[in-house]
């Protein structure tokens, strides 16, 4: 944990100093919306990739995804991100207990000139067979 505060000191002091020289770092999703759509709920958690690219001129960082249910988590780059190069945001979905429709928006957080990017999910879970 206390690497983890000590890594983003230290890029939040590189992005302050990239930014007083008029830097910034763009986050380009390839899409932000996928739909599941039909997802058994006996076949357990689904996941989907978001892919992006940095098209600034300055490291990329995320600082935080958030989601809006217990049931939806996210897994991103905790590294900086260089200009011209790619990651990805996976996000996971977990019908579990969930039957029928669902949308789920993600927050993701970044030092971007927009600092926030919603991405979401839809979809149909499909109740247990009883």
């Amino acid at each position: 944990m206390r690497r983890i505060s000590i890594l983003i000191t230290i890029c939040a002091t590189l992005l302050t100093a990239l930014s007083a020289r008029g830097e910034s770092a763009k986050i380009k999703f390839d899409n932000t919306m996928h739909d599941f759509a039909l997802v058994a709920e006996e076949d357990g958690r689904v996941s989907h990739d978001f892919q992006f690219t940095n098209t600034g001129d300055a490291a990329l960082v995320i600082f935080e995804v958030t989601t809006n249910c217990g049931c939806t988590v996210a897994d991103y780059p905790q590294a900086p991100i260089a200009p011209g190069a790619q990651g990805k945001v996976t996000i996971t979905f977990d019908p579990k207990n969930n039957p029928g429709e669902f949308a789920k928006e993600i927050i993701v957080k970044s030092n971007a000139k927009k600092k926030k990017t919603r991405l979401h999910i839809k979809g149909m879970v499909m109740p247990r067979k009883q």
